[in-house]
């Protein structure tokens, strides 16, 4: 893995098979895939892939929590880091209804149980969201499809 500094920004390269980091890491950046498929897994095993434009590892910035899942490169992909601050400017940035459904979702996401509930229907998401920037839409979006994808958790 290597990783290259453009003043604020920093690039992530990473090889087929890398590991970004490991379930229990301590979280301190958010990541959106430019390019690749990353793998992710759940106390070992593979519950999930994630793809280009995908933004991932927010929940351990958002809840303060360590990281829930691993994640691994499943072919040489590019990804550029987003900071803790540079997230909350972003999810800032929102209505303090859309802040309050992004809190919910990562909430209820990480209880990693089977009985995970989805507090919002895609037309109450999309009403409360109507007004938002396409960030807070895409990451509010993709929360919402993970937590409805599985009753296992995928950061």
């Amino acid at each position: 893995m290597k990783e290259i500094n453009h003043g604020k920004t920093t690039k992530v390269l990473m090889l087929e098979g890398e590991t970004l980091f490991n379930q229990g890491d301590k979280g301190d950046k958010a990541y959106m895939i430019i390019h690749g498929i990353l793998d992710v897994l759940v106390d070992g095993k593979k519950v999930g892939s994630m793809r280009d434009g995908e933004v991932f590892g927010e929940m351990a910035l958002i809840l303060k929590q360590n990281r829930s899942a691993t994640i691994i490169s499943s072919q040489s992909s590019e990804l550029i880091t987003i900071s803790k601050e540079n997230l909350d400017e972003l999810i800032s940035s929102g209505s303090k209804a859309a802040q309050e459904v992004i809190i919910n979702l990562c909430k209820e996401l990480a209880k990693r149980t089977d009985f995970q509930n989805v507090p919002y229907s895609h037309e109450e998401l999309d009403d409360i969201l109507d007004q938002e920037n396409q960030i807070i839409k895409k990451i509010t979006k993709q929360i919402l499809y993970r937590l409805e994808r599985s009753t296992s958790h995928i950061e």
